[in-house]
This record gives structure tokens, sequence and C-alpha cells, in this order.
């Protein structure tokens, strides 16, 4: 069940096509989770975008150092592949469960009818994220914030996320998934 959360920037940003397609990549990227693999899929892709707003602002903002954008940019790779790592493990580990017990299919604890139920407000919220990327990149572009500023902007729109979205279920797979990807947000590099 793929996201609806395409759109155009409701704000045209300095970064221009750079980043409009950096949002649609994410946006096509993503769907309304079903199951763990589902929410991990979010945090990778989550992270790769935001890494790709950092490299796009270090390329067009003259202003700031590049290296202080590419270091915010190589941080996100970093969360990128813990969480990768984490996706892997739960891979194997379904993928051990199928052929110990003999190939049986594995449901997602999440049907199709509530995942179609949970669309709207998980769609709701993405494009709340990008109504805010979209002011964030305009601010930090015109120096009415500066680059730590911007860092701690995301951090807090990305935890308020997740958050969110982990409160639209109450299976615990999908629940501890989005407190997993909470933690690497919140771990100090």
């Amino acid at each position: 069940m793929t996201t609806n959360a395409i759109r155009k920037p409701s704000i045209t940003t300095p970064l221009g096509n750079v980043y409009s397609r950096a949002v649609e990549d994410f946006a096509k990227g993503i769907s309304c989770p079903r199951c763990e693999c589902d929410v991990y899929s979010i945090g990778i892709s989550l992270e790769y975008f935001v890494g790709s707003v950092f490299m796009a602002m270090a390329d067009a903002d003259k202003l700031v150092p590049k290296a202080d954008y590419t270091h915010l940019a190589m941080r996100q790779l970093d969360k990128k592949e813990k969480i990768v790592a984490i996706n892997n493990d739960k891979l194997n580990q379904m993928l051990q469960y199928f052929y110990d017990n003999g190939g049986p299919v594995i449901e997602p604890p999440v049907d199709e009818q509530k995942a179609s139920k949970i669309l709207p407000r998980f769609n709701s919220l993405i494009n709340a994220f990008f109504d805010r990327m979209d002011v964030l990149v305009h601010e930090s572009f015109t120096g009415k914030i500066n680059v730590s500023e911007m860092d701690n902007e995301i951090n807090t729109f990305v935890l308020e996320m997740y958050t969110t979205m982990k409160a639209l279920y109450r299976e615990y797979e999908l629940r501890n998934a989005f407190d997993e990807l909470i933690r690497i947000r919140l771990e100090k590099d």
C-alpha cells in the first residue's frame, strides 16, 4: 500500500529541482507500514532524503562552508546504515522462520483493511513533514537559521513524526520498530 504523499513543495525552495526530486523519491520509496520491515524502510528512505537535502544545501549555500552540510549528510548515512543492519537482521530472522517451519507464508501483522484506515493519517504526517522541511530549507538558505539549528529542527521533526506514527499502531512489532528508529535518532554521534 503506497502513500499518496507525493506533492509539489508548498514553498519554492532555493534548491529547486534537486529538492523536488528528493521529495518525490522519498515519497515514492515509502508505504504505509504493514510490518516492521516497512517501518525500517521508512527510516532508511528518510535518512537518505535528509542526507540528500544536506548535500544539496552544501552545493547551493555559498554562505556556509560546504563541510558543515557534508558532515551532517554523512551523519545521516551512518544512521541509515544502522537502520539497514537492523532491517537485515529482521529479514534474516523471517527467512529462518520460513525455513524452520516448512515454508509457510508469513502474513504481516497489519492487514490491508487496517492499513487502508491508517493510510490517510499516515499521508497527513508525511505531508506535514514535507511542509515543515520546505519552510526549514527556505529559512536555512536565507540565513534565518544556521546549520546547527536546521539540524536540530530536522531531528525534532523526525522524532515527532516517528512518535506519532508509532501511535497509529497497536502491534508490538511495528511499535518496537518505531522505537528503534527513535533510539537511532537520539544517539549522539
